[in-house]
């Protein structure tokens, strides 16, 4: 089967989530004999892996004009030939896309006039929020605008009777976004469990010594409630780890944490080895449930805490191993603290998932392929 997979960064894992989906979802369909080709915004930071046309010469984050033409381009959304020459020449039998900024929704209604069944996997808020995230700047909760998001969301979703199949990463996920597409079968398609790395992980210490954080130092991902909690954590004999770049990179240096910097590949297994307990607190609803470092806490042997907001709530009670943490700096503190006594720290070791090598992997990819199967009628 012919699929193009669409999306802003195309397969650029060094990018986010949603470029590490289509990465892993190009090359394991590959592996199966399908053939993927990835249309991609803007030019790639690193090697694909997959074939991949690049629609603009600049990115975003270095050229203001083209940061200024996304935004116009959301509103306007329009079935350019240029979309049209890329689906002729690669003539897909799916078109499956992702984020779209840079691209924008007419991508669906170029698809629907080649006769091309359009699947599309949603990863946050972008239909909603020009920001993606529903929050603003400073990191509250913000209402969309029915002047201003709304007439742009109603712009961005004109297309989207194109679209078959509608994927998420949560049930909350599809909950706020799906309603936009009520002539879509909808589906959960949550994120695969595998290794980290060639080797088993270590076992974490016993009791646990050390909380770890990985991702974007943000006010919605509860920075500060982590460096609140840390001087009490360390009264308690619990170091607190952290990894990531963004904004409040300073405030992180200055704390007196330890803190290593951005790390990836073998650097990022080694810090998740490093760690006996991961924590996501959130202050933001997360759209996917789990998102990939609640995925890579666990498939490296590591419990998590997560705030229960957003998709991360599902990951409650779903995986064992996930520990709901109040959305306070003496939340984490309790929980962490709790599980310094032997009885409850091994249980919850007992709890986590196995992670049978590439098998989780292989459902992700079945799951997938049932969708397309679907959407064809083969």
């Amino acid at each position: 089967m012919r699929l193009l997979l669409v999306s802003s960064h195309g397969a650029d894992a060094t990018y986010g989530g949603a470029e590490r989906y289509v990465r892993d979802l190009a090359v394991g369909l590959r592996a199966r004999g399908h053939e993927t080709t990835v249309l991609s915004a803007f030019p790639p930071r690193e090697d694909a892996a997959v074939p991949t046309r690049v629609l603009h010469r600049t990115d975003w984050r270095e050229d203001r004009v083209r940061r200024l033409r996304n935004h116009a381009g959301d509103v306007i959304s329009a079935p350019g030939r240029r979309l049209g020459s890329i689906l002729a020449e690669v003539r897909p039998e799916i078109v499956h896309t992702s984020n779209l900024p840079g691209i924008g929704s007419g991508i669906w209604e170029a698809a629907r006039r080649d006769g091309v069944p359009v699947v599309h996997t949603v990863h946050d808020y972008h239909l909603l929020c020009p920001r993606t995230t529903l929050t603003r700047r400073d990191g509250s909760a913000c209402e969309p605008s029915p002047a201003l998001c709304g007439v742009r969301t109603r712009r961005l979703a004109r297309w989207a009777g194109a679209v078959g199949r509608l994927i998420a990463g949560s049930q909350h996920l599809l909950d706020t976004v799906g309603g936009l597409f009520p002539g879509a079968d909808q589906r959960v398609i949550r994120l695969p469990l595998v290794p980290v790395s060639a080797e088993p992980p270590p076992p974490p210490g016993s009791p646990p010594a050390t909380l770890g954080y990985i991702g974007g130092l943000t006010a919605v991902k509860g920075i500060e409630l982590l460096l609140a909690a840390s001087p009490a954590l360390a009264e308690r004999g619990i170091e607190l780890r952290m990894a990531g770049d963004g904004p409040l990179r300073d405030v992180v240096q200055a704390s007196g944490v330890r803190y290593l910097g951005r790390v990836a590949g073998a650097a990022k297994a080694d810090f998740l080895a490093s760690c006996d307990v991961g924590v996501v607190p959130s202050c933001w609803d997360e759209p996917s449930g789990p998102p990939y470092v609640v995925c890579e806490w666990l498939a490296s042997g590591r419990p998590v805490f997560v705030t229960r907001r957003g998709g991360l709530a599902e990951t409650v009670g779903a995986y064992g191993g996930v520990v709901p943490i109040e959305e306070s700096s003496s939340g984490i503190v309790d929980v962490a603290a709790g599980l310094r006594r032997p009885d409850e720290w091994a249980a919850l070791l007992d709890a986590l998932p196995e992670v049978d090598g590439d098998a989780d992997l292989e459902r992700w990819l079945d799951e997938h392929e049932e969708v397309y199967g679907a959407v064809t009628g083969r």
